[in-house]
């Protein structure tokens, strides 16, 4: 099948609407990012057959920290990737991920994180994403970028950066991850989810910056503390 893929316009959105789960993505929001998405970082990407059919569409965008979105972060998420059912088992789905795993790749991303339920992740870890077990989600560390200064405007810049998680859906029980450049964090780990999953999270980090101390002493010092990282006197 030939198919021509290119960024969300504005003759996409209703039928982006129609192949989504019930009010994932609204209307409104597919036709802000149409003239927005690169200063978001958040591309949309469409297939339509060779005589202009739709076929599907993969959406990505910015990790985020307490719905705050981190464009400038490493991490970016594919949120959705979806075929027409008249489309499907023909390479459509392959394709928009390869394309939209490219465009992230071009926007400065190093990794893509995606979750899905068990029947599919296969077809995800096929297709280069390491998969994490059901109920395991991933925290990491970033080196400082200038948004993180938002976060205490009062200290000097650089003194602080967040303890990054992507939790995992109940809905989409597994999670997967694909490199896509060189940039890696400073440190991560795995952690179990639950009533307890901020706490795991955070427990999981200190122990893996236990076992690289070279790490630990290059962490912003509102970070260390946060972590109590720092031994008392």
């Amino acid at each position: 099948m030939t198919l021509r893929i290119r960024p969300l316009a504005e003759a996409d959105v209703d039928e982006i609407v129609a192949l989504s789960p019930a009010g994932a993505p609204s209307r409104g929001a597919l036709l802000a990012e149409v003239t927005s998405w690169q200063q978001q970082k958040a591309p949309t990407v469409v297939a339509r057959s060779s005589d202009g059919e739709f076929v599907g569409f993969a959406r990505a965008r910015p990790n985020e920290v307490e719905t705050s979105p981190r464009p400038e972060g490493q991490v970016a998420e594919l949120v959705e990737l979806a075929v027409a059912p008249g489309f499907r088992s023909q390479g459509a789905g392959t394709a928009l991920l390869e394309r939209a795993a490219k465009t992230l790749r071009l926007l400065g991303y190093a990794r893509v994180v995606a979750q899905f339920d068990d029947e599919v992740a296969r077809w995800f870890a096929a297709r280069g994403f390491e998969l994490r077990p059901a109920g395991v989600a991933r925290a990491w560390i970033e080196p400082f970028i200038p948004r993180d200064d938002l976060w205490f405007p009062e200290a000097r810049s650089g003194a602080f950066s967040p303890l990054l998680v992507m939790d995992v859906r109940p809905t989409r029980p597994r999670q997967g991850w694909m490199r896509l450049g060189d940039d890696l964090a400073l440190i991560e780990a795995d952690y179990a989810i639950g009533p307890r999953a901020d706490e795991n999270a955070t427990a999981a980090i200190v122990a893996a910056l236990a076992e690289h101390p070279d790490v630990a002493s290059r962490l912003p010092p509102r970070l260390r503390a946060a972590l109590h990282l720092d031994a008392p006197e």
